[in-house]
């Protein structure tokens, strides 16, 4: 259903993104073309919201380290400064294609409003914490409630860019730590966008799971 449902709206997408490329440049024209980029991102976002909402990947035992440092890689390859701080390693039985896409959309949302990010790992007895800081400015505590409601997007500019552009980003992280049992919380630290105060950690989202 999500594949056929994809490409019924693409296509009048594309068919309409081709007939505006013919047209002469102008502002209009930009302005059309932007909007059909929106949309395409919205489908997109939506999409892949209900594909993890039915996923069924089967748990296996996974060294959390491992992935997390592989994320961290990425974001840093892509000229972004993220890094891990924890045990080299730490065995979790997990979805870990479910669970690299949680920290992996965490890690996003925080670097950009951030200079720097870290992802920890860290054992707490039976469960497992998971934690995406930064030295970000933080959102308004009114709104923390509500970040990881599906399509929530707040006034302020940066809660807007959370999860997103649309709102789905953390949505996506809520589902997979509820399906591993888990929780997902949001904090502000003070002061906003500080130094780290202590250890290696800067400012903070966190999956608890209890695998």
């Amino acid at each position: 259903m999500l594949v056929a449902a994809s490409h019924d709206l693409r296509t009048p997408l594309t068919r309409l993104k081709l007939r505006i490329d013919r047209l002469a440049d102008s502002q209009p024209k930009s302005a059309m073309l932007e909007e059909i980029a929106t949309n395409n991102e919205m489908l997109t976002e939506t999409i892949a919201y209900m594909r993890e909402i039915g996923r069924t990947e089967a748990p296996i035992a996974t060294d959390l380290p491992s992935l997390a440092q592989t994320i961290c890689a990425q974001f840093a390859d892509a000229g972004r400064n993220v890094a891990y701080c924890g045990p080299d390693q730490l065995a979790l039985t997990c979805r870990p294609r479910a669970l690299t896409r949680a920290i992996s959309n965490l890690a996003d949302t925080a670097s950009r409003t951030s200079a720097s990010v870290q992802v920890s790992v860290e054992p707490r007895g039976a469960d497992v914490s998971i934690e995406v800081r930064d030295d970000g400015p933080g959102i308004p505590e009114r709104m923390l409630g509500r970040v990881f409601e599906p399509f929530f997007k707040g006034d302020d500019a940066r809660t807007r860019r959370l999860g997103g552009g649309f709102g789905l980003g953390l949505s996506i992280v809520r589902e997979i730590a509820a399906g591993h049992g888990g929780e997902v919380e949001l904090e502000n630290i003070q002061p906003h966008g500080g130094p780290p105060r202590y250890g290696c950690r800067k400012s903070a989202s966190s999956i608890r799971t209890a695998l």
